[in-house]
């Protein structure tokens, strides 16, 4: 009986020792291992064989370099996603290092623990590209700029590497397309962003002047930061809305355009208080609402679409086995296009029936939400 007990135990440390090889043990019958297929693992000891997942369930990290509104957005539509995709994920939200020392450390940290990164941001978008080009662990930009733009992949079919990007951009000569819808005559406009936020004025600003001034359209640069005297916001819209009337006296032919500066986005309040009636458009949706302090539109890719969209980049990665680099930088068309009625009335300055038509967001002069996410709130 001790022999044949012995001979038992050496047939399972053999057995087991061919796991990794994918080498079936031989004390287990085929249709077993047929049934089995690619769905399941192997592992054990010499009294017992575990038949486990052929994934485990997914530990992934998330990096934030500060407090945003909109990122705390993008999270919560992940979270959402995930939770419909998966029985169980696991999430580790850290902190942005400031030191590269520090940044490192943290990468392979996550290399060793994690199973996917998302950096949420341009901020931490750019940091961790270049810290971590070709490295073991996919990464997945969320409500982060165009990474073209940003310089940081070439082209917009995949990078080839361990990074999958989404954009919170559009083209530019699509952007110009809908202003152009909003105002046919259009000569002007002004644009708003913050100086110390470089994605923006890379990927938002320069793309918008050089197509614009290739229609003849004048762009006015409303470079902002507080801690500079003569670049306060007020001061600026002073001095450039000034500028813009030398050209179009009452204004009638110009507009603001608003974009993704975060600083910015919650001082809108601000903006519609000095802009002399001029109309304010913008490329964030979550910035136009049924609110007194509101855009009057936007054209542009909402935060909620953006972060849903690099939650199924990294289930294709996750669930379905696909390499990040081969995904496509994400750039969601047609654009979400937001309508504030309330506004448009302020104003007096009626919205193209194309546009409402269009619009995915609409809010009645009195704030009511008529439409939200494309679907009538008149029915519900």
């Amino acid at each position: 009986m001790r022999t044949l007990i012995s001979t038992i135990c050496l047939l399972l440390l053999v057995s087991f020792s061919s796991l990794a090889s994918d080498n079936w043990p031989d004390w287990l019958g085929d249709t077993v291992k047929q049934s089995a297929g690619n769905d399941w693992r192997f592992s054990g000891d010499p009294e017992s064989l575990q038949i486990l997942p052929a994934r485990e369930n997914p530990k992934i990290w998330v990096l934030v370099s500060r407090k945003a509104a909109s990122y705390d957005t993008a999270l919560k539509t992940m979270l959402q996603v995930y939770k419909q995709e998966f029985d169980a994920v696991s999430f580790h939200v850290v902190k942005l290092p400031a030191a590269s020392t520090d940044l490192n450390a943290l990468l392979e940290n996550a290399e060793a623990n994690a199973d996917l990164l998302y950096t949420v941001g341009s901020k931490a978008t750019v940091a961790v590209s270049k810290a971590y080009q070709g490295g073991e662990l996919p990464i997945v930009s969320v409500n982060a700029k165009d990474p073209v733009l940003m310089g940081l992949v070439d082209t917009y079919e995949g990078t080839g590497s361990n990074f999958a990007y989404t954009s919170l951009n559009l083209p530019a000569n699509v952007t110009l397309s809908f202003l152009l819808k909003y105002m046919p005559d259009l000569s002007q406009i002004g644009v708003l962003y913050a100086r110390t936020n470089a994605s923006a004025y890379l990927t938002q600003f320069l793309p918008l002047q050089k197509e614009a001034e290739m229609r003849g359209i004048r762009v006015l640069a409303m470079e902002v930061d507080e801690a500079i005297e003569d670049q306060t916001l007020s001061t600026v819209m002073e001095a450039e809305i000034h500028a813009m009337k030398t050209q179009d006296p009452d204004l009638s032919q110009s507009l603001l355009w608003l974009t993704g500066s975060s600083s910015l986005l919650s001082r809108v309040d601000e903006i519609n208080q000095q802009s002399s009636g001029l109309p304010l458009l913008t490329v964030v949706p979550e910035a136009v609402s049924g609110n007194e302090n509101s855009a009057l539109m936007s054209v542009g890719v909402s935060f909620v679409n953006n972060a849903h969209q690099a939650a199924l980049y990294g289930i294709r990665i996750l669930r379905d086995g696909e390499a990040a680099g081969s995904l496509p930088v994400g750039v969601i068309s047609p654009p979400d296009i937001s309508i504030s009625f309330r506004q448009a009335k302020r104003l007096g300055k009626p919205v193209p029936l194309v546009l409402l038509e269009m619009a995915s967001d609409v809010y009645a002069d009195d704030g009511r939400a008529i439409r939200s996410q494309g679907m009538s709130m008149e029915k519900q």
